[in-house]
């Protein structure tokens, strides 16, 4: 069974870790986990493993569970794990001894590779909330804990809330992404301006460069709505709104529009969607991909990253006296909002149970709305989470490299971020056109989306950042029927279904269907073709969080718009019925 594996893997072929566990499930060395909360409480998990013959069989089990540990400890952080195991397992025993150098505990962040990655973003939560280090236990003998107390709300009534206080109350929401920032101006219960900006934070390397651009749209947003039905004021609307418009002529018209019309009326609240741990209101994740930039260039990263941490307080400024800024993980906010929207349809009494959601885009979003209606505040980063112990030639490219499965920020291998988001649709793209279609593949570099360059293949940046017309052009061929670029869809369906594996082991939430959001359900053949993907697996049911998914009032008024789609600013609309939830 074991050879099996690593056969597979030295092919190039997945090795997926939930059907790792359940071949180890008879193993006869058994880890038990208990992983102490940091708002909390407790959680246990039990990992089995065979007994290994040889070298590389040790070696793909300890992979096995270093991947199972770091999945835990991204997706809950945490003060403390302690690992329990007999005295007569040497094995498991030698196993746990390894993991403070495996995962890096006693380094300075900024020396942490690898696994030991997740400890940054869980050793700032940690500080945050007032608590010590994450840290590592082991224990010789059997852990008997008790079942943990089931929070009780009613959810249905906590989200319905949320929507009557916006009827009355002005409000932006903001959908912050990997390659855009989508915002909504609402007042007296109607959207009255949406606006799309790209960007690149990747490349930004320093907080400001993050932060003036959010600030910028908030300004717009406040402004915009402000603004009366006439034709000068239309023209300086548009300004502000055209998309492609620089910051510098965005700003002179927000200017021109104080001058011309006075201070603009003070907004009630604005709700945020971050790419990154938000607790409570804060951001406090710092490992994504978003501030790679800043994390490779600033002499002194934890005091820049701390600068993001006053976006709550920065944009307070537009509001007027009481007014609120609510932010969370874009992942949150997409459950959010398809909790609210489900609260308000014939499928309301779902919300019961919960409501799990995923975004697909630069990576993988996810979120939980637990049986409150409430956000649970855990880091959740399941795009870090391992899924894949095989592909093994992948491994040995570059994580810039197209065809790598790498982590851009861990440089772990076969983690989500790229395979359940456009990294792993460009790789799918390369490989499978490469393979079954050569004029497809040819068109990739052709029209300039992938550069071949020495040392790998690339999506290109510059002179034009490729990176969401390469997604649209393979979403645009695969719904029409181009039976390659289906099966690429089909592909990351069956990703997203080793997903729902992964976070039932890990979560155990309630809800057992996942609402998709982002560029990926934007297209209804696409949206298809990851359930077709997922039903060869597992058949977990996916709901597009498109204009199907739209019963609230300003979901409603979004869902008429001409030009904007659910699909693409329903989370922005979603971030405004957070912030009004706090009104």
């Amino acid at each position: 069974m074991m050879q099996e594996f690593l056969n597979r893997a030295e092919r190039g072929e997945h090795v997926f870790l939930p059907d790792v566990r359940a071949a180890f499930s008879a193993g006869t060395s058994r880890i038990q986990c208990v992983l102490e909360l940091v708002i909390g409480g407790e959680r246990h998990w039990e990992i089995r493993v065979p007994a290994a013959r040889n070298a590389a069989e040790a070696a793909f089990v300890k992979e096995y569970c270093y991947a199972s540990f770091y999945n835990l400890i991204s997706t809950f952080g945490g003060k403390r794990m302690r690992l329990y195991v007999s005295p007569m397992d040497s094995f498991s025993a030698e196993l746990c001894t390894t993991l403070d150098d495996v995962f890096q505990v006693h380094r300075p962040k900024r020396e942490r590779r690898g696994y030991g990655k997740c400890l940054n973003v869980t050793d700032r939560i940690n500080a945050a909330m007032g608590e010590e280090p994450f840290s590592f236990q082991t224990v010789l003998g059997f852990y008997a804990g008790a079942n943990q107390p089931q929070p009780t709300a009613d959810a249905l009534a906590t989200l319905r809330s949320a929507v009557d206080k916006a009827r009355t109350a002005t409000l932006c929401g903001i959908d912050i992404g990997g390659t855009d920032i989508k915002v909504v101006s609402i007042r007296d219960g109607r959207i009255v301006a949406v606006k799309e900006y790209d960007w690149n934070p990747a490349e930004m390397v320093n907080a400001e460069q993050i932060l003036e651009p959010i600030l910028l749209m908030a300004r717009i947003a406040r402004a915009a709505m402000s603004l009366p039905d006439t034709a000068e004021a239309n023209e300086l609307r548009e300004r502000m709104l055209q998309k492609g418009a620089s910051n510098e002529a965005m700003q002179s018209a927000v200017d021109a529009c104080r001058e011309a019309y006075g201070e603009a009326p003070l907004l009630d609240g604005i709700g945020v969607c971050f790419p990154d741990v938000v607790i409570d209101d804060r951001i406090v994740g710092g490992e994504t991909y978003k501030t790679r930039g800043i994390r490779a260039t600033s002499p002194d990263y934890e005091t820049e990253f701390l600068k993001l941490s006053k976006l709550k307080e920065l944009l307070l400024e537009q509001c007027r006296p009481g007014g609120k800024v609510h932010m969370a993980n874009d992942g949150a906010l997409a459950a959010y909002t398809a909790a609210v929207e489900l609260a308000h349809s014939e499928q309301a009494g779902s919300v019961a149970n919960g409501v799990f959601a995923h975004t697909l885009g630069t990576e993988l979003g996810t979120g939980w709305i637990d049986e409150t209606g409430e956000i649970p505040p855990i880091p959740l980063e399941v795009y870090n989470c391992i899924i894949d112990l095989g592909n093994h030639p992948a491994r040995a490219y570059h994580e810039q490299d197209v065809r790598s499965v790498n982590n851009f920020n861990t440089g772990l291998a076969g983690t989500l971020q790229k395979y359940c988001s456009q990294s792993g649709a460009y790789r799918l793209a390369l490989r499978l056109f490469e393979q079954q279609a050569p004029e497809r593949y040819a068109e990739l570099f052709d029209h300039g989306f992938l550069q071949q360059r020495e040392n790998g293949v690339f999506v290109a940046l510059s002179p034009a950042d490729m990176r969401k017309p390469l997604l649209e052009y393979l979403m645009r061929l695969a719904a029409e029927g181009d039976p390659t670029a289906e099966a690429i869809f089909r592909q990351i369906g069956e990703y997203l279904a080793v997903t729902f594996e992964e976070t039932e082991w890990m979560l155990a939430p309630k809800s057992k269907q996942r609402v998709l959001f982002g560029r990926f359900v934007k297209h209804k053949r696409c949206a298809e073709l990851l359930q077709e993907g997922a039903n060869e697996r597992n058949p977990v049911r996916f709901v597009a969080g498109d204009g199907t998914l739209a019963y609230t009032p300003l979901m409603l008024d979004l869902k008429q718009d001409p030009v904007h789609t659910v699909a693409q600013f329903g989370q922005a609309v979603g971030a405004a019925y957070f912030a009004a939830s706090q009104l």
